[in-house]
């Protein structure tokens, strides 16, 4: 695996964003990755797959605030966390769980956001965010 220092790799002032459909289309065509990638200024490495997200649905901005988190106690000490994003009408939550059906460990109420409506799933171990494909 190599690491790559990415920064965004189009303006996305102007950039058409993918719909639900078309991005969990592309999620299921994400399996392993080849590289690790520094997104933000947050300790977390992505996946290819997280990168494909953060680009393709204006999402660096999601990585920051999942990477907030790893400080937190309750949050830092788990194997692997479970995190969702849960949006519908431009309004979102944020959370983290041990585990599926288990309780919210963190919970991040977002006002805003043009990310597409859906539950959204993400996973973080050892420093690495990546999406349940990629696991």
């Amino acid at each position: 695996m190599r690491l790559s220092n990415t920064r965004p790799t189009a303006k996305l002032v102007g950039v058409i964003k993918m719909n639900a459909d078309e991005l969990k289309a592309e999620m299921r065509q994400c399996a392993g990755t080849t590289n690790y990638h520094k997104l933000t200024l947050t300790p977390l490495l992505a996946t290819d797959g997280v990168r494909m997200v953060a680009e393709k649905a204006g999402a660096f901005w999601l990585v920051d605030a999942i990477g907030s988190y790893q400080m937190n106690p309750e949050v830092k000490t788990l194997a692997i966390q479970f995190w969702t994003l849960e949006v519908e009408d431009n309004k979102a939550v944020l959370y983290c769980t041990e585990d599926t059906g288990r309780p919210r460990i963190v919970e991040h109420e977002i006002k805003y956001t043009d990310f597409p409506d859906g539950k959204w799933k993400f996973y973080v171990q050892q420093g690495l965010i990546m999406l349940p494909e990629e696991y």
